[in-house]
């Protein structure tokens, strides 16, 4: 089959709105022996480019899917991609094997009858890399076992003995991991501290450090030393139990690529699909050059560097930007060729037009693009007559009321009519239009800051917009919104589920397990506050819900009765303890929220099989019995109490239609919502050093100060500091609000504090158009005394 007879396959059989429009067809009909950047402007279809190459991979240059990689940022992206390569391939296939038939084209048709849609290798190249050393693992070898996240960090925190490690080396090491906190303030907590180191484990190992030049080079030698320590106590560990994290798992396929050893799924590749190119970091460069070179695979890349977001997971947008000299030096043969997609398929005229001029607004940004750069993208899509509408007040509260007010109109009182400033109406679409149609993104969705010296800590917009929600009758949807251990419900199960296993006796705060356990303070507190909250709930003497009359005190009595060696069974699992106790919490079974949290509790604790010497079992008989609680408690209950265990976007359910959905702009990327509300500016009424950060920065960003730290020890290193680290916390702040301006189909409302826009504000801020040099073009210079607003505005305030 020719590519044209492909083109109008794609167009008969997948109808016209299919078929691709000039600049996908030029990506899709580039011939597969030099490689192809494909730069993908917001809406512009590249999943669909993704889709139809692979595709035409098999039935114009006659590959089986099985010889065909695509590989995903996210799990998420590797199943949509797969249910489309499905959905399109199999009646493209039936056609194209029908009119082969018809033409008498036997060897076409012997081929085609062998095709198996299903068997194109898809997924995130973490799963690729898993599944290749499984599959190839030598009869001798030990089978790897790939950590997930929490498992990973609860073996870092103890195995890497972190908390031991701060004590030992003290202010040194606290100040130097304050370097690479958000706040710029030493980790307060177990789960802090763990995460940073973890930010840089991973990036010792991502950009290929030397580990010896690292902790020799510049300051804070004592504790890099500490790092390098720690490091080599978790991996080693890892090493000696058969288990990897990512990081890990990647050094060790490539390794293997290194010494011939391909595995036999990827021996005999033909075309290798990547998508999201521009949050690859160097050590997945590597793998991406190695195989495409063992193999002789056509090579597509697509992304956008524009929208590149994870820099903090040592993405590095560089690679994107010198594809084409980097794949060329690696590769060698004809040049790589550079094409673009700019047709948006998504937003209306208005928004497009909006995000296109914040991306092109900050003369400095223009070096950190791609070159040539992105041309202006091209709305597809009719006017709704509806301009970028901003919505900013005095404070946050004011805010909040005002917002809810508005969502209530739109969505539950007919809509917002039109007037002077709208000629259109805001409305719920007629046919089942509702909350799930609007989203509500900002760079944060906690409900709460920190507590500061003994204060509670406090609300924050997403918890003052939720509340206002709340009294009009519309639910929330913010799972990531606060820490489990702060959850009322996530506290009340987990002190029961203590209550049952360790039960404290009358004048005691703690039972005998935990008392005598070596854990942190706070999480000894955590712990002791869902006692407390447990046991005011058993004293409420809840009545009894199940079929055979048995009360939740019942309940527990029965497992502490377990719990001291009676009765017949041997052993239980932590997690038939829990959800024995479900039934008097009915928020986990009826409320979505609850039930991811009931996800993540679960996935703790089936993870911490992993690690944990009794794999999340209750014993009965001693001495396993008291050491199987103080596993639990100490590998699943002390980790969420010392905030470890975090809710992972991967097991978020599809958001209900009735509820606002909060999201970060990462969990946004990639989406699209009729109504897109950006907080931009919620938390910003004054130029306050430590919002800097998020608005506009005066310091490098904690991951631009990691990467120069790193710069003389690794081969990137010079790359990426061609732009100064203040300049690229700069890149990421435009980056980060480019996305988010970008989700939009028909609606795009910015929501912040009024000082953000004043003509006379010392507020700057990234998204409100402010740039690098100080200036900023929504301030149009007057005589006299300035107007209260920025005068220049292209948004119209609500």
């Amino acid at each position: 089959m020719t590519f044209d007879e492909f083109d109008r396959l794609v167009g008969r059989v997948l109808g016209g709105a299919r078929r691709p429009n000039e600049e996908q067809r030029e990506c899709l009909a580039h011939d597969p022996a030099t490689p192809l950047l494909i730069v993908a402007g917001p809406g512009s279809g590249k999943t669909t480019v993704l889709v139809l190459r692979a595709l035409r991979h098999v039935l114009v240059d006659g590959l089986p899917p099985e010889r065909i990689l695509i590989t995903t940022f996210t799990r998420k992206a590797a199943k949509e991609i797969r249910t489309r390569l499905i959905e399109w391939g199999t009646p493209l296939l039936d056609a194209a094997l029908a009119q082969s038939r018809a033409d008498g084209d036997r060897c076409g048709s012997e081929f085609l009858i062998g095709v198996d849609v299903n068997r194109f290798v898809t997924g995130t190249l973490d799963g690729i890399c898993e599944e290749s050393l499984s599959r190839g693992r030598e009869p001798d070898e030990r089978a790897l076992v790939v950590v997930e996240a929490f498992a990973a960090n609860q073996v870092l925190a103890r195995k890497g003995e972190v908390f031991a490690t701060a004590q030992r080396v003290g202010r040194q090491f606290a100040e130097y991991l304050a370097l690479y906190s958000n706040t710029g303030d030493p980790p307060s907590s177990l789960g802090d501290m763990t995460r940073v180191v973890r930010t840089i484990v991973d990036r010792l190992g991502q950009d290929e450090v030397d580990l010896k030049g690292y902790a020799a080079l510049g300051p804070h030698h004592a504790a890099k030393l500490a790092i390098c320590e720690i490091l080599e106590r978790y991996t080693a560990h890892l090493r000696s139990t058969g288990q990897m994290d990512f990081a890990i798992l990647e050094r060790i396929f490539f390794e293997r690529l290194t010494n011939g050893r391909v595995p036999d799924a990827l021996a005999d590749l033909g075309a290798m699909l990547v998508d999201e190119y521009q949050d690859t970091n160097p050590l997945q460069e590597r793998i991406y050059f190695k195989l495409a070179g063992v193999t002789g695979a056509a090579l597509t890349v697509v992304g956008d560097d524009d929208q590149s977001l994870y820099r903090f997971r040592g993405a590095t947008i560089e690679l994107f930007r010198d594809f084409r000299q980097r794949a060329a030096a690696e590769l060698g043969g004809a040049a790589t060729r550079l094409l673009y997609l700019v047709e948006n398929y998504r937003s209306t005229p208005e928004v497009v037009g909006f995000f296109n001029a914040f991306i092109h607004n900050d003369p400095d940004f223009a070096p950190a693009r791609i070159d040539p750069p992105k041309p202006l993208i091209r709305s597809n899509q009719p006017s709704a007559n509806l301009p970028v509408l901003g919505m900013f007040r005095a404070d946050a509260a004011t805010l909040a009321v005002d917002l809810a007010s508005f969502l209530e109109q739109v969505f539950r009182r007919g809509g917002r009519p039109g007037d002077p400033l709208l000629p259109e109406a805001i409305r719920a679409a007629a046919a089942g239009g509702d909350l799930g149609d609007a989203v509500m993104i900002s760079h944060s969705v906690g409900e709460f800051g920190r507590p500061f010296r003994g204060n509670p800590p406090k609300a924050r917009f997403p918890w003052l917009l939720r509340r206002e929600l709340e009294e009009r009758g519309i639910s929330a949807f913010n799972p990531r919104g606060r820490a489990l251990k702060d959850i009322a419900e996530v506290g009340r199960a987990l002190g029961l589920l203590l209550e049952c296993i360790d039960p404290s006796s009358a004048g005691h705060e703690e039972g005998p397990i935990v008392e005598a356990m070596a854990i942190t303070s706070s999480a000894r507190a955590v712990l002791r506050r869902w006692r407390e909250e447990a046991q005011a709930f058993i004293a409420t003497d809840p009545p009894a819900v199940l079929p055979n009359g048995l009360t939740l005190r019942g309940v527990v009595n029965g497992w502490r009765q377990f719990g001291r060696g009676l009765g017949k069974s041997m052993e239980w699992p932590l997690l038939d303890l829990l959800y024995s106790l479900l039934p008097w919490m009915p928020m986990f079974q009826d409320d979505p929220e609850h039930q991811v949290y009931l996800e993540a509790i679960s996935r703790a604790a089936a993870q911490a099989a992993t690690f944990s010497p009794y794999r999340s079992l209750l014993l009965r008989d001693e001495p396993h019995r008291t050491r199987s609680k103080q596993a639990v408690v100490r590998d699943v209950l002390a980790p969420i109490a010392d905030d470890l265990v975090e809710v992972d976007e991967d097991i978020m359910p599809s958001v209900p239609r009735n509820r606002l959905n909060f999201m970060t702009i990462h969990q946004a990327k990639g989406l699209e919502f009729p109504l897109v509300i950006v907080d931009i500016a919620s938390a910003f009424k004054s130029n306050h050093p430590t919002q800097k950060f998020w608005r506009y920065p005066e310091e490098p960003s904690p991951v631009t100060l990691l990467e120069d730290d790193l710069a003389g020890c690794t081969p990137i290193g010079p790359l990426r500091t061609r732009r100064t680290a203040l300049q690229r916390s700069f890149e990421d702040l435009i980056r980060l609000n480019y996305v988010a301006f970008s989700r939009p189909q028909s609606a795009l409302l910015l929501v912040g504090s009024i000082p953000c826009l004043r003509y006379d504000t010392t507020v700057r801020h990234v998204a409100t158009f402010w740039r690098q040099d100080g200036t900023w073009p929504w301030r149009t210079p007057v005589k006299g005394r300035p107007p209260p607003m920025a005068n220049n505005l292209p948004i119209t305030c609500i």
